[in-house]
C-alpha cells in the first residue's frame, strides 16, 4: 500500500490530489480509512480497480481544497485487510495564500496579480505567467525550476494549459529541447483564479538534464483544441447538440537555459559526474566468511536525486589476495510519496579469495558536487572485516571423462565429446510408420484446426449479437431510469468488457474511443449517463415518462455504437 500527492506545494485556490493504491487483494473492495485532515475539504473521489495475472490493484483518488495557509500534514492512511492494518507514510505538503491583484497597474494599464513571493520557483513563475492571460478562454504557459543548471544536474520543467470554457479533441505536443535530456514525471490537474474567473489546468512535468556546457533551449509545447461541442450526427442534433467550432491552437513560451561547466579545481578521482544534494551510499559484502577459492558478492548502492543513469561506473579498487571481477551497473529511477524523482545505481563484482586470511574491504570513495556550494563533496562506504579459511575442498577442475588406460601406452585424459546415440536403434513398430504419414497427419491437424477456429468465431459473433438484441429487450419497456441505466452497463460488459461500476465516467469514454466509438457518439453516451445519475440520485420527474424518453436515447446510442465498432 503506497500513497502520494500530485503536488506538495500549492495556492488557497488551487486543488490537490492524493492517490492511494493498493496491490495484492481480492475480493469487494473495501474503502481505506483517511487519516484527520483539519486543512483540506474532500470534494471528489474516484476508484479505479485493473487485475494482471490475478494479481488486483485497487487505485483510490482523493481530489482537495486546500483550507488555510501554512504547513499541513497527511496522516497514515490505514487499509484493514484480511485481519491486518496497512499504513502508509505521512506526507507534508505546504499551502500558499492566493494573491490578490497588486495595486499598481501594469503597462497596459490593468491592475496586475502576482503570486505569493514565498511560493517555489517553479510555481511562482507559472502563476504569475498566467496572470498576464487574464481575459483569454485558453493559453498555454511554461516555466522551469532553475535556468543556470551545471551539467548533468537535474531540474524541472513545467507546461500548463488554462482553460475557462469547455473543449474537446485536444492533442498535446510535448516541447522539443536541444542540449538537455528530458524524462517524463506525470501529468495532474489543478485550479487558479485570475482577473476572478476560476481556471481549471492540465499540467505536464518533465526532468531535465544538461548535457554540455552553453546554451540550451526548451521549444514551445502545443495543443490544438476545439471549442463548444463535438460534432455530432443528425440524430445527436436532434437532441440539442451543435457543431464544434473551428480549431485553434494554444502554445507555450519557449526557454532558453545557460548551462555551467563543473569547475575543475578541486575534482576528486572519485567524482563521476552525479551533481545535486541528498545522495548517500552503502555497501554490501555476502558472505562476509568464505574459503578460499570461493566467491565473494560485493553490492555498492547509490541513491540520490536527478539522473544517476548517466553517471560513469565506479572504479573498483584492487585488494590483495582476491582478484576482482566487476559486473555491469543496474540503474533505475523511483517516485517518492511527495511526487519526487529518485535515482539509484547499483555497482557490483565478484571477488574471490587467493588464500586464507583475515582481509578488510576498503571503504570506497564516491564523490558529487553540491551546486548550492559550488564544492565537491565525498561520501565513503563502511569497511568490512572478510574471513577467509583455508580450502576443505580439494580441487577437481573440469573433469570431462573419467580417465583410462587404452592398453597401448595411451591414457585417455579427457573427452568432449557426447554421442547422440549410445545404443542399437530400436525396430520401428506400427505408430513410427504412421508418423512417416506426414502430409496426411498435416491435412487432418489442419481442418481440426479450421473447424476450432470457425466455432469460436461463431460463438464470439453471437456472443456480440446476443448483448445487443439483450440491451434492446430490456429497453422497450424500462421501468425507471434505473433500469435504463442498467440495460446499457450491462450491454458494455458484455460487448465491450467495459465496466461501469469500477471507472470514472471520463475514463469510460476513453475506453469507448479505444474501442472504436467516435467522439460524438462517446459525447451522446456521457451527457445519457449523467443525466441517468442524476435521476438515480435525485429524481425529479414522473419515473415512466422519464424511464421511455432515457430509453429511446439510449437504444440509438447503443445502435450507433454496434455500427462504429464492426
Amino acid at each position: 500500500m503506497t500513497a502520494q500527492v500530485d503536488k506538495t506545494n500549492l495556492a488557497l485556490d488551487d486543488e490537490l490530489t492524493l492517490s492511494v493504491q493498493v496491490t495484492g487483494v481480492s475480493g469487494n473492495i473495501v474503502m481505506p480509512q483517511l487519516p484527520s485532515l483539519p486543512a483540506f475539504n474532500v470534494y471528489s473521489r474516484e476508484v479505479e480497480q485493473s487485475s494482471i495475472n490475478g494479481n488486483t490493484t485497487i487505485l483510490f483518488r482523493y481530489v482537495m481544497l486546500p483550507r488555510f495557509v501554512g504547513n499541513a500534514t497527511i496522516g497514515p492512511v490505514r487499509f484493514n485487510y484480511d485481519g491486518q492494518v496497512y499504513e502508509t507514510q505521512p506526507i507534508s505538503v505546504r499551502i500558499y495564500r492566493a494573491t490578490p491583484p497588486a495595486a499598481i497597474p501594469n503597462n497596459a494599464g490593468q491592475v496586475q496579480q502576482q503570486a505569493d513571493p514565498s511560493l517555489p520557483p517553479l510555481e511562482r513563475a507559472l502563476s504569475n505567467t498566467a496572470y498576464t492571460h487574464a481575459g483569454q478562454p485558453f493559453f498555454m504557459v511554461a516555466a522551469v525550476s532553475n535556468k543556470t543548471p551545471y551539467v548533468n544536474q537535474s531540474f524541472t520543467l513545467a507546461v500548463r494549459f488554462y482553460y475557462s470554457r469547455a473543449f474537446h479533441d485536444a492533442p498535446y505536443q510535448k516541447p522539443t529541447v536541444s542540449n538537455l535530456f528530458l524524462e517524463d514525471l506525470g501529468s495532474h490537474e489543478g485550479s487558479q483564479t485570475i482577473g476572478g474567473t476560476l481556471y481549471r489546468y492540465q499540467e505536464q512535468r518533465y526532468q531535465l538534464t544538461a548535457a554540455a556546457a552553453g546554451k540550451a533551449t526548451i521549444g514551445p509545447a502545443t495543443v490544438r483544441y476545439h471549442t463548444g461541442s463535438a460534432a455530432l450526427s443528425a440524430f445527436d442534433r436532434i437532441f440539442g447538440g451543435a457543431t464544434a467550432g473551428p480549431e485553434k491552437t494554444a502554445m507555450s513560451n519557449p526557454i532558453t537555459i545557460n548551462v555551467r561547466a563543473l569547475p575543475q579545481e578541486g575534482k576528486p578521482a572519485s567524482f563521476y559526474g552525479a551533481v545535486g544534494q541528498g545522495y548517500s551510499i552503502t555497501a554490501k559484502v555476502d558472505p562476509q566468511n568464505v574459503q578460499a577459492g570461493e566467491a565473494i558478492n560485493v553490492s555498492i548502492t547509490v541513491k540520490g536525486p536527478g539522473n544517476l543513469k548517466a553517471t560513469q561506473n565506479l572504479n573498483f579498487p584492487h585488494l590483495d589476495g582476491f582478484k576482482i571481477y566487476p559486473a555491469a551497473a543496474t540503474a533505475g529511477t523511483s517516485t517518492t510519496s511527495n511526487g519526487d524523482l529518485q535515482s539509484h545505481k547499483t555497482f557490483k563484482a565478484v571477488l574471490v579469495a587467493a588464500a586464507s586470511g583475515i582481509y578488510t574491504f576498503p571503504s570506497i570513495p564516491w564523490a558529487y558536487f553540491d551546486p548550492q556550494t559550488s564544492s565537491y563533496k565525498v561520501l565513503q562506504t563502511t569497511p568490512v572485516q572478510l574471513t577467509v579459511t583455508p580450502a576443505t575442498k580439494a580441487e577437481g577442475g573440469f573433469n570431462f571423462a573419467q580417465g583410462n588406460t587404452v592398453g597401448n601406452g595411451v591414457e585417455t585424459l579427457a573427452t568432449d565429446i557426447a554421442y547422440l546415440k549410445t545404443s542399437p536403434a530400436r525396430v520401428e513398430n506400427f505408430l513410427t510408420h504412421c508418423s512417416r504419414w506426414a502430409v496426411v497427419n498435416w491435412v487432418m491437424g489442419l481442418l481440426v484446426v479450421i473447424s476450432l477456429l470457425f466455432a469460436g468465431l461463431g460463438r464470439k459473433s453471437l456472443d456480440k449479437k446476443k448483448a445487443f438484441l439483450t440491451a434492446k429487450n430490456q429497453l422497450k419497456k424500462p421501468t425507471s431510469p434505473q433500469a435504463v441505466s442498467d440495460a446499457m452497463s450491462l450491454y458494455l460488459q458484455q460487448r465491450l468488457r467495459v465496466s461501469t461500476a469500477s471507472l470514472p465516467l471520463k475514463e469510460i469514454g476513453v475506453q469507448l474511443h479505444r474501442k472504436g466509438v467516435t467522439p460524438a457518439t462517446v459525447a451522446s453516451f456521457t451527457s445519457l449517463w449523467q443525466r441517468l445519475e442524476a435521476e438515480r440520485f435525485a429524481p425529479a420527474h414522473a419515473a415512466g415518462a422519464a424511464a421511455a424518453d432515457y430509453a429511446s436515447q439510449a437504444q440509438q446510442i447503443l445502435k450507433h455504437i454496434e455500427e462504429e465498432i464492426k
